[in-house]
Formats: C-alpha cells, structure tokens, sequence
C-alpha cells in the first residue's frame, strides 16, 4: 500500500516549552486521488531514552509514549482536500530536561500507507537555563490579557528586529487555532504597523494583526485597514498583507475593501486580491464567487490565471467548468491557460471524466506552449486510470521539450495507482535521451511495479547507465521501502557508489536504521 496520495505535515507553535505547559500546533493532511476515510488522527508526545549498556557499544534506545491523543475520528477524505487540524497537549511535569522528546502525528487511513510527521520538541524544566514563566506556553484558552501574552511570547518585547519578527510570526501561528484568542494584543501589534517602525516589522506585524482578528474583527479594525488600504505610499510587501488581511475580514465589514482592491489601477494589487480571495476568503462568502469570475474578464492575464486558478474550488460545477475550457483554448496567455488546466483537472471526481481527459489529451498532442504541456504533466498524476490518461503520459514522456519530459518523468513517483503506465516509464528511464529525464522515471518506478522488480530493474540501470542521477534515483526508491530486506540490502551497496554525496546518504540511512 502506498500512500494514495495522501500527505501529512506537523507544524509545532514552538520548539521548546517548560514542562507542565501546554503545546499547540497544526496537522496538515491533504486528501489523496480518490474519496478516503480517515479513521483517527493522533498526535503522541513520546520521550526518547538513551542509556548505554555495559559492556556493549551501542546505546540502548527506548521510546515511551507520554500522550496519546486522538485529535479527531471518523472523517471523510475528499479528493485532493486540504485539511488543517490545530490541537494543543499539555506536557507532564516530572519530565527529563536533558532528555530527548518528539511529537508524532499519524493518521490512520484504511486502504494506503498512513501518513506521518514528527517534530523535536524541547522540554525546559523550570530551574533550567532560559526558563521562565509561561515562556512558549502555547496555546491557552480564555481571552488572556495583553501581559500574559507578552509573558508566553517574550520575543515580542524584544528590541531586536530578529527577534521582534520571530515572536509575531509565532504569535500569528498560534492565532490559526480558531480556540485562541489574542485579541487584547491587537493594540500591541498596532502599533507595530505603524510608519516609525522597519518595513520588515511592520508586514509582520499587520500579517499577526489579521490573523488575531480573524473572524473577530470590528468596525474599528475594518476602518484602520481601510485606511491602510488608502496609503498610496506604502511599500509593496505591506501592501501585499493588507490584501491578505482585506480576504479574511471580508466576511465581517471589509468587503467594500475588497471591492476597492479588485479595480485597483495596478495590476499585481488585482492579481493578489484574486489570489486572496481563493486561498483566505471564507468560501462560504456569498460574493466570493461572483467576483472571481467577473475578474476572468480582467484585462490583465495575471489577474485572470489567479482568478481563473480559484476555480478549482467550483469544478463541481459544469458552466464554470466549461468557461475555463473556452478560456484555456481562446486566451492568448499561456499563464491563463495554465491556471485553467489546473482548475479543471479534478472535475472528472464530478461526472466531467470525459471531458477533463478529452480536454488535456487535446492540449498535449497540439498546444504549441511548452509551459503549458508541462502544467499538463504536472497535473497528470490526478487523472483515472484510463486509455486517454495512458496515451496522455506517453506522449508527453515524448515531447520534444526537456522539461516537459522531466516533469512528466518525475511523476512516476505519484502513479501508484497507475500500474498500467509501467512500459512508458520503463521506456523513459532506459531509452531518453536526458540523464535527469532518466533519473526522474527511475525515481518512481517502485510504484509501478513490485519491490523485488524494481530493485533488480534498478541495480541494472545503474550497472548500465553509471551516472549520478540515476544513483539518487536508486536512493530515493529504497530510502522509503527500507522495512523491507531487499531495500535494505540495496541501500547498503549504495554505500560503494563512485558519488560522494550518495555514499554518505546512504551510509547515514543505513546507520539511523
């Protein structure tokens, strides 16, 4: 089993933390090629001990389980979803500061290979150098005041720039967890935007700002980014975050803003203002929609790709998808017909299949843009196995364009559900005329057929085709299947290869192991 598709990522609100506080954090998982189930997302704390053995030269290394929380059960997986999950653990006191400790998440997916991440955490004992109370303390819950924020985020009291822009930007992570309230530290960071303070601090600041008051946001708050959004002398990045910051108040009182933003007389304020509206406008803003298709009419292609990329979030829908179709074949832009291209490719989940497959076929044999067969190959992995999809891939692993046939090459590493495409990887991987073409198809070939096959298909090409594409290609294959004996086994060769670099990788694998 494989993954499916699915990815999982760990994002902690700190890397240390006294014990006996509490921990935040975030678990991203993406949904996978097909509708999944994800039976239990858990978040472990675990404590690494290491302790030698007499007369023996290897440690002993031991793993217990301090927490075992599960942060929720029992949810469905939809294609190509992205999910966000924020959790917070409390830390036990009687912890060993000088230990070792790591948060493990998992999620627990019949049918493919769960998903995992995992983040060092250090545990401060309160007489230890640095600690102090409530410092990293992490979520907590409430409406703390502006004082006890300041104590569990020092950084923000700092007079160094480093150091000011490290703690807001923790502050701005933690504020994700929608259970967080730091409302009463709005002032502060006000007064960071302000004119007198570097550039730097200040785009920070305004960033951490919107995040706090995301779904709190008065009319006073709507009015200062309102005036903000007046200042015709701020500096681009600033600029760039006050539209962010416009997307995600938008729900309460900033769209007038937004509609301000989306005519802007620059183009990259219009572009960015699409961009905001599909990645941090809530979706179920009633105008979302109806702006992101009136802005494909824009007369900048810029601002019609970012408008027209949204649309991915609609693809359930047949009109819309059939106007990015049009605009993917009538718009001169290759960026436009690129954003299209993405848009549209995971309608075929919705009763389209015919008319995604019809559609990017078409593109691959005839599109004169190489940018835009490349969108195709990179979009490629989504598609259902199918003759059209077949016939897509091969003929794009023959495109007269180097990177075309790279970046169709290297999505052999998410084809595990595409055994049937096993010949045209095996063909790219023997016959192209590029190395890193070569490599690429060799970088995925364990999913496309059997592990055995495919060390022994492996160790041929490297006997043949000595180069050090192909020897990372070896690598990256067995680094991921090392539970299984021939991987292993393989890995421990890789350690005799002529390139320095893949030695050492491998040595180190097969000494972690």
């Amino acid at each position: 089993m494989f993954g499916g598709g699915t990815n999982l990522t760990l994002k902690l609100d700190t890397s240390m933390i006294p014990e006996g506080g509490t921990l935040a954090g975030k678990i991203t998982l993406s949904g996978g090629k097909k509708p999944l189930k994800l039976t239990a997302l858990k978040v472990r704390l675990v404590y690494v001990k290491v302790s030698t053995v007499p007369g023996q030269s290897l440690p002993k290394i031991e793993l217990q389980n301090l927490l075992d929380n599960t942060v929720i059960s029992n949810q469905d997986l939809a294609p190509a979803s992205l999910n966000e999950f924020p959790f917070s653990l409390a830390v036990p006191t009687g912890t060993d500061p000088k230990g070792t400790y790591k948060v493990i998440a998992t999620a627990d997916i019949p049918g493919v290979k769960d998903p995992s991440a995992d983040q060092e955490l250090k545990v401060i004992a309160p007489n230890a150098d640095g600690a102090s109370p409530g410092l990293f303390g992490g979520l907590f819950r409430g409406k703390p005041s502006e004082e006890e924020i300041l104590g569990r985020f020092p950084a923000l009291m700092s007079t160094e720039e480093d150091k000011l822009w490290n703690g807001m930007h923790e502050l701005m992570c933690a504020a994700y967890d929608a259970d967080s309230n730091f409302t009463k530290i709005a002032p502060f960071l006000a007064n960071k935007m302000a004119p007198s303070n570097p550039e730097r601090v200040r785009s920070q600041a305004l960033a951490t700002w919107g995040n706090v008051l995301n779904n709190r946001a008065t009319p006073e708050h709507v009015k200062a980014l309102e005036v903000m959004a007046n200042d015709s002398t701020l500096a681009q990045d600033m600029m760039r975050e006050v539209i962010r910051v416009a997307a995600q108040f938008a729900e309460e009182g900033a769209w007038p803003i937004v509609e301000k933003l989306s005519a802007h007389r620059d183009p990259w304020v219009r572009e960015e203002m699409a961009s905001r509206l599909y990645f941090d406008a809530d979706r179920k803003l009633p105008q979302r929609k109806d702006k992101l298709v009136a802005m494909t009419a824009d007369a900048d292609a810029g601002v019609r790709a970012a408008a027209f990329r949204s649309f991915a979030d609609f693809n359930k829908e047949r009109p819309l998808v059939d106007k990015a179709i049009a605009a993917a074949k009538g718009d001169p832009s290759p960026d436009v017909q690129k954003a299209c291209i993405s848009a549209i490719t995971n309608a075929h989940y919705h009763g389209m299949k015919d008319l995604v497959l019809d559609t990017l076929l078409g593109f691959a044999q005839t599109c004169p843009q190489a940018s835009v067969r490349k969108e195709i190959a990179d979009c490629s992995h989504w598609l259902p196995v199918d003759p059209r999809t077949a016939k897509l891939v091969d003929v794009l692993l023959q495109d007269q364009d180097i990177e075309v046939r790279r970046q169709m090459a290297w999505q052999s590493v998410n084809m595990s559900e595409h055994a049937e495409l096993r010949e045209l990887f095996v063909r790219a991987a023997v016959g192209d005329a590029d190395e890193e073409v070569r490599g690429n198809a060799l970088g995925g070939i364990d999913r496309v057929m059997p592990l055995p096959e495919a060390v022994t298909f492996l160790k041929q090409r490297l006997a043949a085709d000595p180069n050090e594409k192909t020897a990372w290609a070896c690598f990256n294959v067995v680094k991921f299947q090392m539970e299984h004996a021939e991987a292993r086994a393989f890995m421990a060769e890789l350690q005799q290869v002529p390139f320095a670099r893949v030695a050492q990788r491998a040595r180190e694998e097969i000494a972690g192991g």
